[in-house]
């Protein structure tokens, strides 16, 4: 009898927890609420990173949006109009050694329905990130480079949808 209770009483709380943050908005990290005019997406890349567009594409497919292959089954097409990468020396030490880098990486993109009409306006993504450099370590930095710009189109990705849903809750 008391363990029966013991596991109701565990039940009522689980459901109650569960009641409160889905009421608060709480949403899984990586789940968008996703307006309808995204329903079927086109990804118009014009030689943007392969990695930003499989990040993009996953997300959107991991928010329940059908990425399509056919443009004109599209509701809305996510055009990334240019991204780019630029790398430079952000301090030097004792003989002219570099000691860090800088990577900029920006990415500028719009989205527009099937006609062209622009659903939210060309905008631009930019981050910046540092990291040490140690020439007697080139290829352990060169690595770390690589994670750090791959880190840097996940975020990327992750913002230029988070400012799509932003934009269109609005409209």
């Amino acid at each position: 009898m008391h363990s029966s209770f013991t596991l109701m009483g565990r039940g009522v709380v689980t459901g109650l927890l569960l009641l409160v943050l889905t009421a608060c908005g709480f949403h899984l990290r990586g789940q968008l609420d996703l307006p309808p005019a995204l329903a079927s997406t086109y990804i118009e890349s014009n030689g943007a990173d392969s990695n930003l567009i499989k990040r993009l594409r996953s997300s959107l497919l991991g928010n329940g949006v059908v990425v399509t292959a056919n443009r004109s089954e599209a509701t809305a097409i996510l055009r990334i109009l240019r991204d780019s990468y630029d790398r430079r020396v952000l301090s030097v030490g004792g003989g002219r050694k570099i000691r860090e880098y800088e990577i900029h990486y920006a990415v500028q993109f719009e989205l527009v329905e099937l006609g062209g009409d622009p659903l939210v306006a060309p905008q631009t993504v930019e981050l910046f990130r540092d990291y040490t450099y140690d020439e007697d370590d080139i290829l352990g930095k060169q690595g770390e480079e690589a994670s750090i710009r791959k880190d840097m189109i996940r975020e990327a990705g992750d913002r230029i949808l988070r400012i799509i849903q932003a934009a269109l809750s609005q409209s």
